[in-house]
């Protein structure tokens, strides 16, 4: 009976804290895609292949959409409103929906954090750091494995998750596993922004322009900062009536992936920056170093691998790694 009765339409310009957060929602996600078209662009300025890093922001990018959509979708039937004041069809499928917005959402954020790690692996081609991204990634995959585990089986039999009708079914505390899912996002966030500051300290490099590069990153802990908002926010919601408590948690779910993709595509605009301003920042940063700690055995080894000469730091040539590592 739970999907036999039509849906009904609600107003979605109802509650303006709503619209106001749809409208700040589209503009970051359409923000991101701006960065990704100009990510992409700037391969091209240089003429250089699409990587690895540049596939998983754009799947980031599309995911992203889909959760904009589905917040969308809840404005549409109910979000907003006490449960009491919605019929049976509109509960039945918000609370489907919360199961295919986690799937999307984890997606979402595991795509971004790949492609900070690929441009990472590509951009600081040490040995030692290449593991260390490598088991950064297993860790992101079993974040992934795991949050894909809790949607399928916090709900014994799992159409309790939208039926609690259900004689003998039960469901875990939705606040204490979106939370503990949600400190785990953080903790992770926080290990992949701040990796390379540990490299860039070594590099031979004015204390300028290396506060300037460690600034660069630094502007991914602000990521950081919205996942630790969000576990705040879902730790709030209340599930017994959850059209009405939902909209802040849905509202920082797209902030968070749009905002990560944002940054990730921030260091790959130096062409374009170049091409704009030719004595910014960018170029204040080239010149001849290289990084301590690595024998000449080391770095003759890694230059022939990568053709990068570890006497010039790569960011100012990161583009031209894409296409040989």
């Amino acid at each position: 009976m739970l999907f036999t009765d039509p849906l009904t339409k609600t107003n979605i310009f109802q509650f303006p804290v709503i619209t106001r957060q749809l409208v700040a929602n589209f503009l970051l996600v359409g923000l991101a895609a701006v960065l990704v078209s100009l990510r992409f662009l700037a391969r091209r300025v240089r003429r250089l292949p699409i990587w690895w890093d540049d596939i998983a922001a754009v799947v980031s990018l599309v995911l992203t959409s889909g959760v904009l959509g589905m917040h969308v979708s809840y404005a549409n039937h109910g979000m907003g409103y006490h449960i009491t004041e919605l019929p049976l069809a509109n509960i039945t499928f918000i609370a489907k929906q919360l199961v295919a917005y986690q799937i999307v959402y984890i997606a979402a954020i595991c795509s971004v954090k790949l492609s900070y790690l690929f441009f990472y692996q590509r951009t600081f081609p040490t040995p030692e750091f290449r593991k260390w991204v490598w088991i950064c990634m297993g860790i992101v995959l079993a974040y992934w494995s795991g949050c894909m585990l809790q949607a399928f089986l916090i709900c014994r039999p799992f159409e309790m998750n939208w039926n609690p009708t259900i004689p003998g079914g039960h469901c875990a505390n939705y606040n204490v596993a979106f939370a503990t899912t949600g400190v785990l996002n953080a903790i992770t966030d926080l290990i992949i922004m701040a990796f390379p500051t540990p490299l860039i300290s070594r590099l031979h490099l004015a204390t300028g322009a290396k506060v300037g590069l460690i600034a660069i990153f630094a502007i991914g802990l602000f990521v950081t900062g919205v996942s630790i908002i969000r576990i705040t926010v879902l730790l709030n919601v209340n599930f017994s009536d959850l059209p009405y408590t939902m909209h802040d948690a849905a509202f920082w779910s797209v902030v968070e992936p749009a905002v990560a993709i944002i940054n990730c595509c921030i260091p790959l605009l130096r062409p374009l920056l170049r091409a704009i301003s030719p004595g910014g920042v960018w170029s204040s940063i080239k010149g001849s170093i290289h990084i301590r700690g690595e024998s000449q055995e080391d770095r003759s080894r890694i230059q022939k691998k990568t053709s990068i000469q570890f006497d010039e730091y790569p960011l100012t040539r990161i583009e031209d790694e894409a296409e040989r590592c």
